[in-house]
């Protein structure tokens, strides 16, 4: 039910030709951008590790590394840093591992925001990047290391998560796989290695992973509902003369649209 009334919207909200849309652009120069200015910062600190007083380096980190600030730092986390939610998913491991993001934001992403609309696709990234870190900082109660997280992959595997709720039956070709796969079968495989696989690799922030991909799933299971519900809701009458017009407005285009249906 979920997928018709997706690609039922994405039709509406075509794009106009276009391939990256505005908010996958912007975030994906966004990303580049901020990478290269930690590459400048980072290398002419890279042999500095004097913490501030009160503060210890955490797993190797110098304190005055951009990762240690910026990135998601648990122990940081807990006496207030919390902009940390929203400037880790802008920082990076490496290039390949801005790369690999990248290109998963630039492949699933512009059709979910032509499906949420950009501001609303804005707000989609960066909560399933917040509720991805949050899900790896509820593993640090269970006696995981508190390492500062950085990357995009929470987020941007939550766009995947949300591509194969609205599209699932879309195949999906990927090198050097002979054969396509379908897009909720690749989700699934990608959530299913962040369980039983990253979650074996100490560098890896898997939990982020999975929760990520767990937001994205039930916001967009959610969101047809919850717009359903809002529009079943009976608008406010005001006095405001303007009302008039809309309504006369909103008249002529049921009256064309019930005249197409009669033909």
């Amino acid at each position: 039910m979920s997928s018709y009334y997706y690609q039922e919207r994405q039709s509406y909200a075509a794009s106009s030709g276009r391939p990256v849309t505005y908010a996958v652009q912007r975030l994906i120069l966004a990303n580049i951008i901020v990478f290269a200015v930690q590459l400048i910062v980072s290398i002419p600190l890279s042999g500095i590790g004097v913490a501030p007083p009160g503060l210890a380096l955490l797993s190797g980190t110098p304190a005055m590394q951009p990762e240690y600030w910026l990135g998601f730092n648990p122990d940081l986390f807990r006496i207030g840093a919390i902009w940390q939610l929203g400037t880790y998913m802008f920082l990076h491991g490496g290039l390949s591992h801005l790369f690999f993001n990248m290109l998963m934001l630039y492949f699933f992403g512009p059709d979910i925001e032509r499906i949420l609309s950009t501001r609303q696709f804005f707000r989609f990234y960066l909560l399933c990047g917040a509720v991805g870190v949050l899900a790896q900082f509820g593993l640090t109660f269970f006696g995981s290391d508190s390492v500062p997280t950085v990357g995009a992959s929470g987020a941007v595997l939550g766009v995947l998560a949300a591509y194969a709720v609205a599209f699932p039956q879309r195949e999906i070709r990927i090198f050097p796989w002979p054969f396509a796969i379908y897009a909720w079968a690749l989700a699934l495989l990608i959530f299913l290695m962040s369980l039983f696989i990253d979650s074996q690799n100490p560098a890896t922030a898997w939990a982020t992973h999975a929760g990520g991909m767990v937001c994205g799933f039930v916001y967009m299971k959610s969101a047809p509902t919850i717009r359903t519900w809002f529009e079943r809701v009976p608008k406010k009458k005001t006095k405001d003369p303007a009302d008039h017009i809309g309504d006369a407005v909103d008249n002529i285009f049921k009256f064309d649209e019930e005249k197409r249906r009669r033909k």
